[in-house]
Formats: C-alpha cells, sequence, structure tokens
C-alpha cells in the first residue's frame, strides 16, 4: 500500500528529514512538508494525506480533522499532546499517537541537573564570576544532598529515571503516583506516600506528570504553602502544570528557596518575564529531552509507529485505544 505522511509545521533541527524519508519511503510512504502556521492552512495543505506528524503548532483541533476526512492518525514529536483534541479524534475516528519513551533518560538527566544546579547555587556563582565577582561562598544557604528528600509528583517513566539517579546521591526518594501501586514503586527503590507527607518532607520536589485539565495549575499557591518551607521547586514536565504567579510569589516570600524550570505556561518566555529577574531560579528552553541520541530515537519512533498503523492497523503508542473499534477507513 502507499500512505501520505504530512508534517504541519516547520521543524528546523530536524531539517532536511532525510532518514524519515528513507523509512518511509521503504515501506510505501511519502513524506510532505507543510510548514503551517494556521489551522486554516493545515486544512489547505495537507490534501488526502492519511498521517499528520506535529511538532508545536497549529492545534490538530476538530475543525481540523473534521475538515480533513482521510486523515487517520495524527502524532505529536514528543512525550505531551496537549495541542490534539483526544475527546474529539476519538469520536471522529482518528488515532492520536505520541513517542512517549524517546528522551525519558535526557529528561531525567535535566531535572537532575536543574536540582543540583539550583541546590548548589552553581549558576548564581557562575554568572558572578563571568561579570569578574568574586562572590561569597554561600555558607548557610547550600545543603549537602545525602540525606535529605526528594518528592517526585508522577513516577512513571521519567519520574522513576530521575528517582534512580537521586539515589545514587544519597537521596531518600518518595513520590505521590495516580497509577503504580506502592509495590511497584518499591521496586524501584520509591517509597509512595500520600500528598500531604510528599509536600511535608519534601526538600526537592520535582513535577513528572502530563498537562491535562486535571493538572492544570496543580501547583498552585495552596500547595506551595503546604510544601516543606525552604524547598526547590523542578519542573521539566509542562509549564501549565504550574501557576506562575504562585510560585512566584513564593519565591519572593522564601516560601521556596528557588527553582529549576525547563517549560513555562508561555512559551517561548517573555524577555520581561519576572522570572528572569530571579537568582534564585535556572532557567532553560524547553529543551530538557534534548540529546544526539534522542533526536535519533525520536526519529524511529515516530517512522515506526506510523509504518507499524498504516501497515498493521495499530501501534501500542496509540493514546486514544477507545477509538480502535471504529477507525476511520
Amino acid at each position: 500500500m502507499t500512505f501520505q505522511v504530512f508534517q504541519v509545521d516547520a521543524l528546523p533541527e530536524l531539517e532536511p528529514f532525510g532518514a524519515e524519508r528513507a523509512m518511509l519511503e521503504a515501506a510505501g510512504g511519502r513524506l510532505v512538508m507543510g510548514e503551517c502556521l494556521t489551522e486554516d492552512e493545515a486544512i489547505a495543505r495537507a490534501g488526502d494525506a492519511q498521517v499528520l506528524w506535529l511538532g508545536w503548532k497549529p492545534d490538530i483541533t476538530r475543525r481540523v480533522l473534521e475538515a480533513l476526512p482521510s486523515v487517520r492518525l495524527a502524532i505529536r514529536w514528543g512525550v505531551g499532546y496537549e495541542q490534539m483534541d483526544v475527546e474529539a479524534a476519538t469520536e471522529l475516528g482518528v488515532a492520536i499517537a505520541n513517542a512517549p519513551a524517546y528522551g525519558t533518560d535526557d529528561v531525567a538527566e535535566t531535572a537532575v541537573a536543574l536540582l543540583l544546579t539550583v541546590a548548589r547555587a552553581t549558576a548564581y556563582h557562575d554568572a558572578q564570576m563571568h561579570q569578574g565577582v568574586w562572590p561569597s561562598s554561600g555558607l548557610g544557604t547550600v545543603h549537602r544532598l545525602r540525606g535529605r528528600t526528594l518528592g517526585l509528583i508522577g513516577a512513571g517513566r521519567i519520574g522513576t529515571a530521575v528517582g534512580r539517579i537521586a539515589a545514587g546521591f544519597g537521596l531518600r526518594v518518595i513520590a505521590n503516583d495516580l497509577v503504580r501501586t506502592p509495590a511497584q514503586l518499591a521496586e524501584d527503590g520509591i517509597e509512595a506516600v500520600d500528598m500531604e507527607t510528599l509536600l511535608a518532607d519534601s526538600d526537592y520536589l520535582s513535577l513528572h506528570v502530563p498537562y491535562s485539565a486535571g493538572t492544570h495549575h496543580l501547583v498552585d499557591a495552596a500547595l506551595l504553602a503546604k510544601l516543606k518551607p525552604g524547598a526547590i521547586l523542578v519542573n521539566t514536565a509542562r509549564g501549565k502544570v504550574v501557576d506562575t504567579g504562585a510560585l512566584i510569589d513564593a519565591l519572593g516570600s522564601g516560601q521556596l528557596a528557588g527553582a529549576g524550570l525547563d517549560v513555562f505556561e508561555e512559551e517561548p518566555l517573555r524577555a520581561d518575564s519576572p522570572l528572569r529577574s530571579l537568582p534564585n531560579v535556572v532557567l532553560t528552553p524547553h529543551i530538557a529531552g534534548n540529546s544526539v541520541e534522542a533526536l535519533a530515537d525520536l526519529r524511529r519512533d515516530m517512522c515506526q509507529s506510523t509504518i507499524e498503523f498504516m501497515t498493521r492497523g495499530w501501534t501500542d503508542v496509540i493514546v486514544n485505544p477507545a477509538v480502535r473499534g471504529h477507525l476511520r477507513s
């Protein structure tokens, strides 16, 4: 069979998509570049494509899927897929998929790197040195990690990987997870606790939950008020999981000693964001999952999932399995 894959938006970091083209063509597929900025452009340019690949924008909404009746599968280049209307897709017979495993180690490494950088005040001292200053050692503000507690909100693939690395630094690792059982967490050296205990005991809090209506502003003023005073927050999940205003207030009041952030409610982060001027905050531009190895894995996973779906009718990375009984033909 032959099939067409439409890359909705421009992703310069992946060009010229040589590996993808070769893999798809070997299976009878053809990659078409869209470089769309809006829903209207996606609708006008996608043609009879059976598969949509999306990096960031425009969103794959009900309107887009209704206007493109040939589309049977839409895949997001990454773990999160909030850009896609899963409910509408399921009703319309369209499978939605992601790439859940490609950057597990990379995000975990970045989360721990952010934790270390904030906890040891490394970024602050580095900036001072580059400005020609020999800064204070920071005695009284930096703590040894060994013997302290890392709390995980979410302990799936990435959270568990973070816990495994953190244990190597001598941290006690605790987690609140809605899916995995205490016995399953214990197998990975993680202690299951309720949310109240997690917040009260954590010296460091790392977020590893997907974004959804249920996790929007999960970390708000009320949650931060219950967190152990002087804790450090790390977010490599999704920006909208955290109420930015409440975070800034907690950093200013000292309720939080610092934060390491790779994701933000609004991306790119505004040049005038107060987060940019806080010395106890370390910022990276949504790059936690990036590495040479991760990118190669992502390219392979996108192609393999697409080919598997188009040749066999299904792939295990589909996030709306309820669609299986009424897929578009």
